[in-house]
């Protein structure tokens, strides 16, 4: 059964995406909201697309849930989409989710798109089709999944579509939207499956963060999508809806090599973003903020990736602090643990200095973190000077780091 979005039934309850414009709002089948993909990273992934040379043709989405990405695909590049949804109550929120977007100002692309409640798994060559794009189901709740558990599987939607796929000069335009849970073995195997049916295809791997080093997307792009210079990109989407996002790329590596150096004061210490490390691309970048110096890692896994490095960042624009979690110069090395019965002496060498704010940013037991912080907190704003700064460790080494906020 075909649905016209011109048709839809808009009556049924909306809810606001804090990440979509005034007055945009989104239908929901029950229970769905939690995996529905946020406007603000369907928009940006769309206009990441458009700039990509795409055949002649619609945008398939096999398995399109509510609808926000081919629906933010179709706004972005003028394109029709075909998008197929077993469950009926979602599909018609498709259905009106494509009504809402195209009575915000874009063409008419959005009305002459197609959400047909069936089986992905079945092929339709009647239209050319310009992109794949495919975000499969996966378990809810789980830390871990195997890719067996997806739904539907990828090998499935390879073998119903790749005769009806368009071809540019890199081949079919595809784009993979999976679990950010992927280790390397299960990312090696998708390639396995890609490679199959496209041998030696051009691809992408692309890491897209919100913030809080988390890895909210991760995706495979390949053929016309991919970039033949860069095997990985990462994407950090900003908080303002109206900023461009940060990208960076290039061939990546695995994590980096760790250097056990013993802190020497003055030195710069920085906690990067952990999503950026993940992706492999974190060197890349430091190449590019911190041009020519030499650059120790004492911590490359977990939530504070950590560098040392001689001079500051030669950030190009503000928005590049969004991949530092805290730098700063090391100023006192301090003889002691964190512990309650020993907070007393970290403030001491905190007034010293005449810090009147430091932050934690060391491993903690997690009902230990904050009532630490805030008794160090209330002992420095009683009698602390003007600095502002924060607290780190160097694995192996039994000394606080004491750093200064520039």
């Amino acid at each position: 059964m075909d649905l016209d979005p011109s048709n839809a039934d808009l009556a049924a309850p909306s809810k606001k995406d804090s990440t979509a414009p005034e007055g945009l709002e989104f239908h929901f089948a029950p229970d769905a909201k939690p995996l529905a993909t946020p406007w603000q990273v369907a928009v940006e992934r769309a206009k990441l697309v458009r700039k990509c040379s795409l055949p002649k043709g619609l945008i398939l989405d096999p398995a399109c849930g509510s609808g926000i990405q081919l629906a933010a695909y179709c706004a972005m590049m003028g394109r029709e989409g075909l998008g197929i949804e077993l469950d009926e109550p979602t599909a018609r929120a498709a259905q009106a989710n494509f009504l809402r977007v195209s009575r915000h100002g874009f063409d008419s692309s959005l009305l002459n798109s197609i959400i047909r409640v069936g089986d992905g798994r079945i092929g339709d060559g009647s239209k050319p089709i310009a992109m794949l794009h495919l975000d499969p189901a996966r378990p809810r709740n789980s830390r871990l999944h195997g890719l067996d558990e997806m739904a539907p599987k990828l090998p499935e939607i390879f073998e119903a579509w790749a005769p009806h796929l368009s071809e540019g000069e890199h081949g079919p335009a595809i784009l993979l939207d999976l679990s950010p849970r992927l280790n390397q073995e299960q990312r090696d195997r998708v390639e396995a499956m890609v490679e199959d049916v496209w041998p030696e295809i051009g691809k992408t791997w692309v890491w897209m963060s919100r913030g809080r080093g988390r890895i909210d997307r991760l995706s495979l792009w390949l053929g016309q999508l991919s970039n033949p210079a860069a095997s990985r990109r990462f994407i950090r989407i900003p908080p303002d809806i109206k900023a461009k996002p940060i990208i960076v790329e290039g061939q990546g590596k695995s994590l980096p090599m760790t250097k056990r150096r013993p802190p020497r004061k003055g030195d710069q210490i920085s906690l990067l973003d952990a999503a950026l490390v993940e992706s492999g691309l974190a060197d890349e970048w430091l190449e590019q903020v911190l041009p020519g110096q030499e650059v120790v890692w004492s911590v490359a896994e977990g939530r504070r990736p950590q560098i040392h490095h001689p001079e500051e960042f030669e950030f190009a624009s503000k928005a590049q602090n969004l991949l530092v979690q805290a730098t700063g110069k090391i100023v006192k090395l301090a003889h002691t643990d964190l512990s309650e019965d020993k907070i007393s002496l970290l403030v001491e060498a905190a007034r010293e200095y005449g810090f009147g704010k430091l932050t934690l940013r060391v491993s903690l037991n997690p009902s230990l973190q904050p009532r630490l912080q805030g008794t160090l907190d209330r002992m420095l704003s009683a009698r602390g000077g003007p600095k502002s700064g924060f607290v780190a460790k160097t694995p192996g080494d039994s000394m606080l780091l004491l750093c200064l906020v520039a």
